[in-house]
């Protein structure tokens, strides 16, 4: 007796891989125009475009270009917070002169988010008129001034720090003054006083706050 044809599983994980395929091509393509249009020059249509899918194929992933942007903050804060500190890494920042170390590092990042904008300056200027842009971009602040104070205890560890400073409070106040650096030059674009100054001073006075004075 012949034995009964078994029906065959449903075949649900191709599309659900080409749903996030497609997803991700939506999150690629509005996050480069976002960044180079701004989040207010960039419609629905754009991104669509941009992605080289129809319209209601963005519609059928995201009901609007916020909830796009919010994605794009939330899978931001997520790789961000994934990421491991490295001793090594830390180690090479506060080597021979940790003034000019840091000082580099913080020229380094304004040179880049200048030349190429990111989602970071756009969530920058969103934030103060959002609250659920703020509320994400908050958790991935918090990640930040976690991963400072891990650093400011680590120099303290090898000696280079002080160690009467409270890791968490000087996490918290290096964030936020470069945070509100941040916003001045590369939101507002200030002209005055010039960037290479407000860098300079920036580092001196996190400098000042966090290095032993026989440095």
């Amino acid at each position: 007796m012949a034995q009964p044809t078994r029906p065959s599983p449903p075949r649900t994980r191709r599309p659900q891989a080409r749903g996030l395929a497609t997803r991700s091509r939506i999150l690629r393509a509005a996050g480069d125009l976002f960044t180079q249009a701004g989040y207010d020059g960039t419609s629905v249509h754009d991104v669509a475009e941009r992605a080289a899918i129809g319209v209601g194929t963005v519609y059928h992933h995201f009901p609007d270009k916020r909830a796009v942007l919010l994605a794009l903050v939330e899978d931001w804060g997520e790789r961000f917070a994934a990421r491991r500190r490295s001793d090594l890494g830390l180690s090479r920042l506060l080597s021979d002169d940790p003034r000019e170390s840091i000082e580099r590092a913080l020229r380094r990042a304004y040179d880049r988010q200048r030349k190429e904008p990111s989602l970071y300056v756009v969530v920058l200027a969103l934030a103060d008129r959002d609250e659920e842009v703020r509320r994400l971009y908050d958790r991935i602040e918090q990640v930040q001034i976690e991963r400072l104070a891990e650093f400011v205890a680590f120099g303290q560890q090898q000696g280079t720090f002080r160690s009467r400073v409270d890791p968490a409070s000087a996490g918290f106040l290096i964030h936020h003054a470069i945070d509100m650096a941040a916003t001045q030059l590369l939101v507002r674009k200030v002209a005055q006083p010039a960037p290479d100054t407000i860098l300079s001073e920036l580092a001196e006075m996190i400098c000042s706050y966090l290095l032993e004075e026989t440095r």
